[in-house]
């Protein structure tokens, strides 16, 4: 009986010494990510967002064993010639594009508008509605109105500090939501301006590009909404499309309880102003 209490002790030991050991792994790790990224005195700018991935994912990563991280369900080719293009070509090429089924009911390619460069925010919408097939820009129907007040009221603006796009560039008859090779299809295009016009934060907006983003196919609007995620680094944040608040006010109190606490990670003042 003594020798079994005396090998539990000894395995609770053991147990307290492999945490404390993983807790020490864990701190090295934080000090060498900031020893390089804030003592280089000739660095510019120094991406705080990209400094808090290498501290706390990639560490706890290491430090500790986790599953592995979930990928898209679709696919997505390396060799992409999307993947390597400007701004302006990228755009181009996207107005000739007929690389699915959206090509054939078109009236305009809607690329994207707003400040394409390290813009606060990037919105992320499902894809261009009739108003915004018929003028060739995101968000500028009723659902885009009610979004241009949604951003207002946390100190943003698609005319200063915000980018607005869709995850396909092409409407979906009906406006239903884009099948699976749809938003595959257009990815590239997507992934591209991401890379290129490098936000600081991601605002997705309805299932279709709250799934797509986060990779978690099956989650429902309710267990996506309000939480952060991380897109390539960028932190990302879900919630109701425009145009489902529109249909059901309901959700208004939890779009404004997400959009508070964007507001609040990136240090922006609620009420609209700067």
């Amino acid at each position: 009986m003594e020798n079994t209490e005396k090998e539990t002790v000894q395995q609770k030991r053991e147990a307290l010494a492999n945490a404390l050991g993983r807790t020490d792994a864990l701190m090295d790790s934080f000090l060498d990510v900031l020893r390089q990224d804030f003592s280089e005195k000739d660095r510019e700018v120094r991406d705080f967002h990209a400094t808090a991935a290498k501290l706390i994912v990639e560490p706890v990563a290491k430090a500790v064993e986790a599953p592995a991280a979930e990928t898209r369900s679709f696919a997505k080719p390396q060799d992409d010639e999307r993947l390597h293009m400007s701004f302006q070509a990228l755009c181009s090429d996207a107005m000739d594009c007929s690389r699915c089924q959206l090509c054939k009911t078109r009236k305009n390619v809607v690329f994207g508008t707003g400040c394409n460069h390290r813009p606060i925010v990037m919105v992320i919408g499902e894809g261009p509605g009739e108003t915004e097939d018929n003028m060739g820009l995101p968000f500028v129907g009723k659902a885009g109105q009610f979004l241009d007040k949604w951003l207002a009221a946390i100190s943003l603006s698609r005319e200063t500090n915000v980018y607005i796009t869709n995850t396909v560039k092409c409407r979906p008859p009906q406006n239903r939501d884009p099948l699976p090779e749809e938003k595959s299809a257009c990815f590239a295009f997507l992934k591209q301006q991401i890379e290129l016009i490098q936000p600081q934060a991601i605002l997705c907006l309805g299932k279709p590009a709250s799934t797509l983003m986060t990779g978690k196919d099956d989650a429902t609007m309710g267990s996506l909404r309000g939480k952060f995620f991380f897109y390539e680094g960028i932190p990302l944040m879900c919630t109701y499309h425009p145009a489902a608040v529109l249909r059901d006010f309901s959700l208004k109190r939890p779009v404004w309880d997400d959009l508070k606490k964007l507001a609040r990670y990136l240090g922006l003042e609620t009420g609209g102003r700067a």
